[in-house]
């Protein structure tokens, strides 16, 4: 009855902010989810507009990108038969990521074809360039948790260490064989490893952001956490409906930067 309850408020509240996208009696859930998913997008960027920058891959504009993407999707015709294959096989369209950035209006969407990431991402290495620019990091650690394939480090590493760059998953949306071969053929060869592991080697080194474009971070989170980085890097639409997690990132973190896409936090300082 409580979730019957909860669905039915969060139609009224789609029908009033949005009377003209949907109808308050619909059935179509999805749509409806979404619609409430850019809810509490506005609500949460409205909260924190001081730290608002619009969504742009100006800081990454010169780079050409086009060798990592052909070969990384060359290599990735295998992951149309994993686990996750309704994932892996679409990244660029995959759920509501694409659909959050084509609302927003962004001009640019024929950009997000140029990687073969989900897009989120796209905007997360944008602005890890704008934090090196700024002088924010450079010598620390930056950990794609969770990484599936690695793909994020691939682009990464074409400005910044493949010596500190790392990826950690737990391989239950996709097989480490999986992994393997896409890192084989891609020619890359990170080792994505579980977090157990790279506790082990990563002892004593800084941490300078934790990227983490992940539905279940709830599960995650302390280990997220232990890892003490500088910055970490949420998608905006999951951070905007997990209240708790919200409230817990808040005694640790300050909002540094905020879009639709993405969220930055920033440790605070004693």
């Amino acid at each position: 009855m409580k979730n019957k309850f909860k669905w039915f408020v969060k139609k009224v509240l789609i029908f009033i902010n949005y009377p003209n996208k949907y109808p308050v009696f619909s059935r179509d859930k999805f749509k409806i989810a979404f619609l409430h998913t850019i809810y509490e997008n506005k609500r949460l960027i409205k909260k924190n507009y001081s730290k608002y920058k619009e969504l742009n891959v100006d800081n990454i504009s010169k780079f050409d990108f086009s060798e990592i993407t052909k070969n990384s999707i060359d290599s990735s015709s295998h992951l149309n038969k994993s686990l996750n294959n309704d994932y892996f096989g679409n990244l660029n369209k995959y759920g509501y990521g694409y659909k959050v950035i084509e609302y927003s209006k962004y001009n640019n969407l024929d950009i997000l074809n140029n990687f073969h990431l989900y897009p989120a991402n796209i905007f997360v290495i944008n602005e890890i360039k704008k934090l090196m620019n700024d002088g924010e990091i450079g010598q620390g650690l930056i950990v794609d948790y969770p990484s599936g394939i690695g793909n994020l480090l691939i682009y990464l590493m074409k400005f910044y260490n493949k010596e500190n760059l790392y990826g950690i998953d737990n391989f239950e949306q996709i097989s480490k064989k999986d992994v393997d071969q896409y890192q084989n053929l891609v020619g890359e060869n990170f080792k994505i490893l579980t977090y157990e592991n790279f506790k082990n080697i990563s002892l004593n080194k800084i941490v300078d952001v934790v990227v983490c474009i992940e539905l279940h971070l709830d599960i995650i989170l302390n280990s997220v956490l232990e890892m003490n980085s500088k910055f970490l890097i949420i998608e905006t639409m999951y951070i905007s409906r997990y209240k708790d997690i919200l409230k817990k990132l808040d005694q640790i973190f300050n909002i540094y930067l905020i879009n639709e896409s993405i969220v930055i936090f920033k440790r605070k300082t004693n």
